[in-house]
């Protein structure tokens, strides 16, 4: 596989905000969002080529020296690898907690336990909104996570169309809807606007959904890698 960058920090957002995890960032995607701000990992030679038993000999290293065991698989697009099977069911059968984080375009059919997936739905402003089916956010379940990058008021009114959409489908009543997280695209809209919306979406609000912001950001430089 070829692997961008392994390395120790806190998830900056989602269900495990603030914890720390080991970060696994695979190289390519089959999107370019407008807004990517990991490009070293979608284009160029940034890359070490790592088998599964190598990657799972890193990420116990930092198990061995600090006792982390959250595992965050992230990219480019991590679920578009050969051998990501095999690398999750590693992880899991080795009791790591493992969040993978993908774009929306691969349904998600691995069930492991540890796992949890955080999915994307790419609104407008990602210029990949053609790219999404509802059929992949279906495959969602309770513990896992659907987020929305929002970086306009259409993108807000598109995201609340999906989570609607979502909840009437005959899977996915109250008690098995993913959890849902809004974010601003870094820099654009608002976050009072978001807010103020939320509040008053009936759909967002009987469906728990959640404001979040990119906590690494915050806390580090905004461009720095490897945290």
């Amino acid at each position: 596989m070829k692997v961008c960058e392994i390395f120790k920090s806190i998830e900056g957002e989602g269900l495990r905000t603030g914890l720390a995890a080991v970060f696994v960032r695979l190289h390519g995607c089959n999107l370019r969002c407008s807004y990517c701000d990991s490009m070293y990992a979608v284009e160029g030679s940034d890359y070490t080529q790592m088998n599964v038993g190598e990657i799972l000999a890193a990420v116990e290293s930092h198990r061995l020296k600090s006792g982390v065991d959250c595992v965050t698989l992230t990219g480019g697009e991590p679920l578009i690898h050969e051998g990501i099977e095999d690398l999750l069911t590693k992880f899991s059968e080795e009791g790591f907690k493992v969040n993978v984080e993908t774009n929306g375009t691969v349904p998600c059919k691995w069930r492991l336990p540890g796992l949890f997936y955080t999915m994307d739905w790419k609104c407008k402003s990602s210029g990949m909104s053609s790219k999404m089916k509802l059929q992949n956010m279906q495959t969602l379940c309770n513990g896992d996570v659907l987020k929305f990058v929002v970086g306009s008021t259409e993108d807000l009114q598109e995201a609340e169309s999906v989570v609607a959409q979502l909840s009437e489908s005959p899977k996915h009543q109250p008690s098995s809807m993913p959890h849902i997280f809004i974010s601003p695209v870094y820099g654009t809209i608002p976050n009072e606007q978001i807010v103020e919306w939320m509040l008053n979406s009936k759909t967002m609000t009987q469906n728990n959904a959640r404001f979040q912001v990119q906590l690494h950001k915050i806390v580090w430089d905004p461009d720095r890698r490897g945290v």
